[in-house]
Parts: structure tokens; C-alpha cells; sequence
């Protein structure tokens, strides 16, 4: 295959980047190939070229990898960039927990929907619409592959606002299906699945297994041997009768009723030590870092063998590699039919050399079909918002989100989210 581009914007990420680096260097589809490394950060991009370096050493992989500071300038002539992206990191992620907390609105992870949602797409949007402008004036015809959430309002954003193509990559579905082996005695490779709904939101309407009815099965068993600790996915699937994938730690953030004072905000839903705390990120953060540094002195490197993230066979596939069906985040042209056009969501689809092409997933059942609208709805908003610098559609999109418990509430929040993040927000008047 020929060699080509790719660019990692957010290169210089300790959390994404040992892993992503690693996958393109074990990829031998990918020889001869150059990786460059972008990031605001240089110190932490080249840490992550030195850990490529001993990781290139050790699999005598035929990769170039280098450190390009000047984004527009790493951006020329690529095919490929993938963006791993953060504004404002941990810090404003944790005022995006803390400040609707103050309000009554208690978040499991805050990076998707609810207020965290709003305000990290508010961020994150204009910074990825300059990557993708940048795109479009030195590399038209490269693919941007995003990883940063929230996925649906910065996928949508690229598309509605320039010519780029833009798949987003979630590997949340296919995490539960590796779940879900043991309860169904099979393998993932047995295991035939329609999954549809948006990010961090997917339900998964047909499971098949030897012919089998899965969710049957998946139903039984939590009948028979007892639901597990828990309870929103099992609860979901008798009111809806599809299966949420997965946990409550996202689905929550969704839907009103699990995230309220008389639910212990979890507790009585056996979630409560899945919500990601400020204290448990921080700590996170710390023995990361620490690996991270260890790992630029060539210790405790990642093995040499693909991770499960589908960024790199996603690439490959493009390229013209084996091509693979994968859940992807892209515009709705019919995959899901009874949900607006070119809104993005998350369907399964086959990746080849010709591009992206969706798996038709069919209508979504009426009762998902309306709590998850409500979420579409709101998540155009965001993007108008965010393109636009207009607090009254930020409002209204905070206001509308099932989470935010009174207007005077969103009021106040939306200020102290705008004025807490103004140094990120300069479409917005202050």
C-alpha cells in the first residue's frame, strides 16, 4: 500500500496518544508512512515522539514519526487527522462539573450532554472548526477522524460548517458486546447486532446469536440470576424494549429520572461509583502522568499489539486496506429513517476505500425516537450557538435539557459557565 500522511492533532496527549502512536506503529499496512505529532503543547508531543521511538525500536517498525508545532504547517498535504482535543482540559471540566452542581444538577461525567455538554461543546466546536477551515485551505481532501467528545456537535459542526468529511469514532458499543460474551455464551464475532441512536445514547434493536433472539437471552438472564448492580440498563430495556448500551454512567445524563436528590442521584440505580468525581479525575490524572513519564524513558510501554480503538483500522480501510464495519458517527442520509437528515448519528457502517458507507438501521421505536429528538433538537442548538456566539440559543438549549430542573436555574448557570470559560468563548459577547 502507499504511504501517506497523518497527522495527530492533540498529539501531545497522555492519555490518547501512547496508544494511538502505538497502533499505527504495529500497523504494517501503514510503512514507509509519516506521523506527525501537533499539539499546543510541544514539550508533551515530543515526549510522545520519544515514547514512538522506543516503541519504533522494539517492533523495527518502518514509520516515521516527527513533531510539527505550527498547525497549518503539520496540516499540508496530509490524508489523514485524527483530533484528540481538550479545551481548557481538566480544569474547565471540572468547573463544568462543579458550577451546575451548585444548582442542583448533579452529572455522572459531564462530556456529552447536560450543562458539561453545552459548555465543553461551546469550547470545543470553534477550535475544531479552525482545524477543518485549516483543512480546507492544505489538505482538502484529507479525512478528519475525531475523537473528542462531545462527538455528535463537533462531528455535526465540521460537516454543517465546511466541506471536510468527518467520521467520528466511539468504541463504546463494541466494549459492550465484549460485555455482553459471558451472558450470551458467544463470541463478538458470533454475535449479530442493528444498533442505532446517537452518542452515548445507542440501543441496540436485534441481537442475534446462532439464531437466536439475544436480547431474549440478555432478559432471562437478568431475570433468572438477578440484574446487575446497575439497574439503568436492565430498567430501560423493559420500558423500551431494546437494549441501551451500557452503563448509567452515560445513559443517566440523558433521561430526568435517574440523576434527582430522591434517587440519591444514582444511588438507588447502583451507579453511584461510576460517576466520575473532580477528586477520582485528578487522581486519574496524577498516576497517568507518572506512567506517562515512565514510559518516555522507555519503561512500561504500551505491548506491541493493536489496542481495541478503531482509529487506526478505520485509517488503514480508507487507505484501502481490509475494509471493516464499525459504528460510526456520521450525517443521517436514511440510516436512521425516521430521524432528520444530515443530523448526525451513530449507526453501524462498512469502511472501504470508496469511504464511509452507513448500514440502513431503519426507524428507531417511537418511544426512543422521542427521548432521544429531544437531545437532537438540542444539540443543533448547541452548534448554532457555538458558530453564531449566541447566549439566548445556548439558553434555550441548557433549558431544554431534561437535567436543568428551573429556568431562573439555567439563567444563572449558563452565566457563570460563559463567564468561568470567557478565556475559550470569544464568539460570545461577555
Amino acid at each position: 500500500m502507499p504511504a501517506c500522511k497523518i497527522v495527530f492533532i492533540g498529539g501531545g496527549s497522555f492519555h490518547w496518544g501512547p496508544g494511538i502512536i502505538r497502533d499505527f506503529i504495529v500497523s504494517s499496512d501503514l510503512g514507509g508512512s509519516t506521523l506527525v505529532l501537533q499539539d499546543i503543547d510541544h514539550e508533551a508531543a515530543e515526549t510522545n515522539r520519544i515514547i514512538a521511538e522506543h516503541l519504533r525500536a522494539q517492533a523495527g517498525a518502518d514509520l516515521n514519526v516527527e513533531v510539527v508545532d505550527d498547525r497549518r504547517a503539520a496540516l499540508r498535504d496530509a490524508d489523514y487527522v485524527v483530533v484528540a482535543i481538550a479545551v481548557g482540559g481538566l480544569e474547565a471540566w471540572r468547573l463544568d462539573m462543579e458550577i451546575p452542581d451548585k444548582y442542583g444538577v448533579r452529572q455522572t461525567i459531564a462530556d456529552t450532554v447536560g450543562p458539561g455538554g453545552l459548555s465543553r461543546g461551546l469550547r470545543n466546536i470553534p477550535v475544531m472548526l479552525e482545524i477543518a477551515k485549516d483543512m480546507e485551505a492544505v489538505c482538502p481532501e484529507a479525512w478528519l477522524v475525531n475523537v473528542t467528545n462531545p462527538m455528535t456537535t463537533l462531528t455535526r459542526s465540521v460537516w454543517r460548517e465546511t466541506g471536510i468529511r468527518c467520521i467520528g469514532l466511539c468504541h463504546e458499543v463494541f466494549h459492550c458486546l465484549h460485555d455482553l460474551e459471558p451472558i450470551l455464551g458467544a463470541s463478538s464475532d458470533e454475535i449479530r447486532f442493528n444498533a442505532a441512536g446517537i452518542n452515548h445514547c445507542v440501543w441496540m434493536m436485534e441481537l442475534n446469536v446462532r439464531g437466536e433472539d439475544g436480547i431474549e437471552i440478555v432478559r432471562r438472564h437478568w431475570q433468572e440470576e438477578g440484574r446487575p448492580k446497575d439497574t439503568v440498563a436492565p430498567l430501560l430495556l423493559e420500558i423500551f424494549g431494546a437494549l441501551p448500551v451500557w452503563q448509567g454512567r452515560h445513559l443517566s445524563e440523558f433521561f430526568p429520572h435517574f440523576l434527582t436528590p430522591a434517587s440519591g442521584y444514582g444511588e438507588k440505580y447502583g451507579f453511584l461509583d461510576q460517576m466520575v468525581t473532580v477528586e477520582d479525575r485528578y487522581a486519574s490524572r496524577k498516576k497517568g502522568y507518572e506512567h506517562w513519564l515512565e514510559m518516555r524513558e522507555g519503561k512500561r510501554l504500551p505491548e506491541l499489539k493493536r489496542g481495541d480503538e478503531p482509529v487506526v483500522p478505520v485509517i488503514i480501510a480508507l487507505k484501502g486496506g481490509p475494509s471493516v464495519t464499525f459504528m460510526v458517527n456520521w450525517p443521517n442520509g436514511g440510516q436512521i429513517s425516521n430521524f432528520p437528515r444530515d443530523v448526525v448519528v451513530e449507526t453501524k457502517a462498512v469502511v472501504d476505500r470508496r469511504g464511509v458507507s452507513p448500514i440502513c438501521a431503519g426507524d428507531l421505536p417511537l418511544g426512543i425516537h422521542g427521548a432521544l429528538m429531544r437531545h437532537v433538537d438540542n444539540q443543533e442548538l448547541i452548534v448554532e450557538a457555538a458558530v453564531k456566539g449566541d447566549r439566548s440559543l445556548a439558553l434555550q438549549a441548557l433549558f431544554n435539557d431534561p437535567l436543568v430542573n428551573s429556568i431562573e436555574n439555567a439563567e444563572k448557570m449558563l452565566g457563570e459557565l460563559l463567564k468561568a470559560h470567557a478565556e475559550y468563548l470569544g464568539q460570545f459577547e461577555t
